[in-house]
């Protein structure tokens, strides 16, 4: 498991006030406030819970170090207007909750004293009005019974996950781009995220978008940019018709394009110059990104990268390092000590043990401490998708060892 070494705010001694801190919170009761300063105990249940346009995982933990519970499940939709995330994850804790009961032998669930779900684009399904946070608190909280949840943007898991709850920022490169920092007073900040139409440069569907650019360029017969080696690997990779008309009307057309970027960087490796220029720009813009998440007062000058463009192509990684330490000498440059799922079951963690260091920081965290109203009508939601269990091998029921994230 990452390191839990708490990096939000401490109150004693900042400008944040505790009774400051916990405004932020929903209705704190006297006794959530007496338990904060109480250790809690060796065994203590968590969960941690991250929600993305592939798929879905929730992981059920009692302490560092000790093994975990885990079940997979759906990826996210938007069904009639509304996003789908509350029925996702009040599958995937029924889910939880049984393997949980099935690996006690019947002995009973223990109790979840927090849990933290990560899912991606809540801010702007929020402000589009698909997504209620709030929702999401009432179905964590009726499903597991715990008083203490959290609900955050994944790029927030994402840096918890990847520096083991230490401060800096973290630049997550898949499919989209964005750069993200929390400061001393646990003020999150991001740098692009913006979507592939006006930002995420850098990113597997801008490289994507890129390369198939130069592959119609040489298709056309125009040379400033154009490439014969990606015209080649278009056509193996779309078809060979011409491309970007037919893309407008594809709903798969980022992943398209973000799987195009594998070829795009391929031939890069091989040499090619197009590619190469590619590969170029998309180093500076994510070096510019990460150095624009790192530049905010505050924020400790330590950088990490995670995603799976990030993993996968090395030298990528390198040369966007390599600007980034060539501006900023003083970066500590460290590799991801684990995936948003990791930084979900640190987000959880912290409920438990320094609930004063998480205060709410809308659009990119929302926090409630204390008991909901579970009187309350229920919340209408979308469908309810149909969900799969992660098969666990022969002998290890149910159990996913600390910090593996797989």
């Amino acid at each position: 498991m990452p390191d839990n070494t708490p990096i939000l705010a401490e109150i004693e001694g900042s400008p944040m006030s505790f009774d400051a801190v916990l405004c932020h919170h929903l209705r704190v009761r006297a006794a959530d406030t007496q338990r904060v300063t109480d250790p809690p105990p060796e065994d203590t249940w968590v969960v941690g819970l991250d929600l993305g346009g592939t798929g879905s995982r929730a992981v059920a933990s009692p302490g560092p170090g000790r093994p975990h519970i885990r079940v997979e499940g759906p990826p996210l939709h938007v069904v009639d207007g509304r996003s789908d995330a509350p029925d996702v994850v009040r599958g995937l804790c029924q889910d939880l909750m049984r393997e949980l009961d099935a690996a006690h032998a019947g002995a009973g669930v223990p109790r979840i004293a927090a849990a933290a779900v990560g899912l991606r684009g809540m801010m702007a399904m929020d402000r589009a009005g698909r997504l209620d946070p709030y929702a999401l608190h009432d179905v964590l909280a009726q499903s597991l019974g715990t008083e203490r949840t959290a609900v955050s943007t994944d790029a927030v898991t994402a840096h918890l996950g990847a520096l083991g709850g230490r401060g800096g920022a973290v630049l997550v490169v898949g499919t989209g781009a964005v750069g993200v920092a929390v400061d001393e007073y646990a003020r999150w900040y991001l740098a692009d995220g913006l979507g592939y139409l006006v930002g995420d440069q850098g990113s597997g569907g801008w490289i994507g978008r890129e390369g198939l650019a130069a592959a119609n360029k040489a298709r056309d017969g125009r040379e400033d940019g154009a490439s014969q080696v990606l015209l080649r690997a278009s056509e193996r990779h779309f078809g060979r018709q011409r491309h970007g008309i037919t893309l407008d009307s594809t709903p798969d057309a980022l992943s398209l394009l973000a799987g195009f970027a594998r070829s795009v960087l391929a031939a890069a490796r091989a040499g090619d110059p197009t590619s190469v220029a590619i590969r170029a720009a998309a180093a500076r813009g994510l070096a510019d990104t990460l150095r624009a998440a790192l530049s905010h007062p505050g924020v400790e000058p330590r950088v990490a990268t995670t995603g799976k463009l990030m993993a996968k192509v090395p030298e990528l990684r390198a040369l966007v390092m390599s600007h980034v330490t060539e501006v900023r000498p003083d970066v500590e440059v460290v590799d991801a000590a684990g995936e948003p799922l990791d930084g979900a079951l640190v987000l959880a963690r912290r409920l438990l043990e320094t609930p004063e260091g998480v205060p709410s920081n809308r659009p990119f965290l929302s926090v409630r401490m204390g008991t909901p109203d579970l009187t309350a009508e229920p919340l209408e939601t979308a469908p309810r998708a149909p969900r799969r269990r992660k098969k666990l091998p022969e002998g290890d029921p149910a159990t996913l060892r600390a910090g593996s994230g797989r």
